[in-house]
């Protein structure tokens, strides 16, 4: 029999990655809550999503055997929510913003793995003497500052002087609310430490600068039991804090993936989250010999489902509809078509309108050449660049490239082939 997943803003891209596991023909889709009002949107209204969803699956005539999300917040805050309306297998909402509030996450992350935590401090972006404060609590120039409830690096600022910090809280006080207003509507749901209330969610962190390899580990938990299973390395531009994109499996040395897998199972554990997926994004300076956390994802990461389908040969969306029923999952290792997998972001650093995207003729020479190559854009012709929501702060991103290899040697190739070849007519 059939059983009816739905998934919070589904989109075609990653609903075609999910039909292709293998198990997919047990399953019926359903979207829940259409992909604009969940992503990227202007505004959110977080207990009206809660509403509209709720309404949505009593009206749907199915019955309701899994809701699961790819995307970052509000989806990762309706999810418990509406797991507990239906009786489903879900995380508890607490464990939820306890890890996506990122000083309420840094308070337990030193809780539980402090020697990986870098100095950090949460500030008002609209008080005056806000970096005289920061100073105070032991954060000294340079560092880096965010909202404590933002998506991807959405208003994040690397601060090397006061002029960038006075710049950086003009654009923060524009856009904060966009995330923070919403996010203060799930904060209030939960019993939340006192400092962690007294800051709120229109609040900014200030940490110090880390650095070094990055890479996320992708997991999941069930049961109470925390299971890494996979490490992926995140590649920058050179000289650059831009994202290139994300190449599995990752070349870092086992010792330290095995460290990483340790680290991330106790933050896991001692925050409490189970019935979820799971990313955590860490540095390893290999100088220092010291690994370093960033930040903790309550999802799966739909930027990575691909690439483990490529490698190992299933989508770690197979974690994500097993721990939503309640299952174990049981994830295949190295059983794709290829050795190793990355997604390219295409990026441009100036503003324009876009006049024209890659035509089907180009795809196809790029599809032809590079078998299993998946693209997507994320803009359209008309669009002007910076008008566009939930940008980087430091370039805007065009549209992306899963691609898969015998190499990372040859995969680096791919992308710079690929990046070249694919050209946006964008008006300056």
């Amino acid at each position: 029999m059939d059983r009816n997943a739905f998934v919070i803003g589904m989109d075609e891209f990653n609903l075609a990655t999910m039909q292709g596991l293998r198990e997919a023909h047990r399953y019926t889709f359903h979207g829940l809550l259409p992909l604009e009002q969940v992503l990227k949107a202007d505004a959110y209204d977080y207990e009206q999503l809660v509403a509209d969803a709720d309404q949505q699956l009593w009206k749907c005539g199915h019955s309701v055997d899994a809701i699961v999300t790819w995307w970052d917040f509000p989806s990762t805050g309706l999810l418990p929510v509406l797991s507990e309306l239906w009786d489903l297998p879900g995380p508890d909402l607490r464990a939820i913003v306890a890890l996506e509030h990122k000083y309420w996450s840094r308070l337990e992350q030193r809780a539980a793995a402090g020697d990986h935590v870098p100095p950090f401090t949460v500030f008002d972006p609209f008080d005056d003497e806000a970096l005289a404060t920061i100073g105070r609590h032991g954060v000294a120039l340079p560092f880096w500052v965010k909202p404590v409830k933002s998506v991807g690096s959405y208003l994040g600022f690397r601060i090397e002087t006061p002029e960038d910090f006075e710049e950086a809280m003009v654009e923060t006080r524009a856009g904060i609310a966009q995330y923070g207003e919403p996010f203060q509507q799930v904060l209030d749901r939960v019993d939340a430490p006192p400092m962690v209330r007294n800051a709120g969610a229109l609040a900014c962190i200030a940490e110090s600068i880390i650095s070094g390899w990055q890479c996320t580990v992708e997991g999941y938990v069930s049961g109470g039991k925390a299971v890494p299973y996979g490490l992926v390395d995140s590649i920058t531009e050179p000289n650059s804090s831009t994202f290139r994109g994300y190449q599995y499996p990752s070349q870092l040395p086992e010792p330290i993936q095995r460290r990483m897998y340790d680290i991330a199972t106790d933050v896991i554990r001692h925050v409490g989250l189970d019935h979820c997926c799971f990313n955590i994004e860490f540095y390893y300076d290999e100088t220092a010999g010291r690994i370093w956390l960033l930040e903790v994802n309550t999802r799966t990461s739909q930027s990575h489902c691909d690439l483990f389908a490529k490698v190992d040969g299933a989508s770690t969306q197979r974690a994500m509809l097993d721990v939503a029923q309640g299952r174990a999952p049981r994830m295949p290792h190295r059983q794709g078509t290829h050795r190793v997998a990355g997604k390219l972001y295409l990026r441009t650093t100036r503003d324009g309108i876009v006049h024209a995207l890659p035509d089907d003729e180009h795809l196809r020479k790029v599809t032809e050449r590079f078998p299993g190559t998946r693209i997507a854009f994320d803009v359209g012709v008309g669009d002007r660049l910076s008008d566009l929501n939930v940008q980087e702060s430091y370039s805007y991103e065009l549209g992306h490239a899963f691609v898969g290899a015998e190499s990372h040697a040859q995969l680096d190739e791919r992308f710079d082939q690929i990046a070249t070849t694919l050209t946006f007519d964008i008006a300056r």
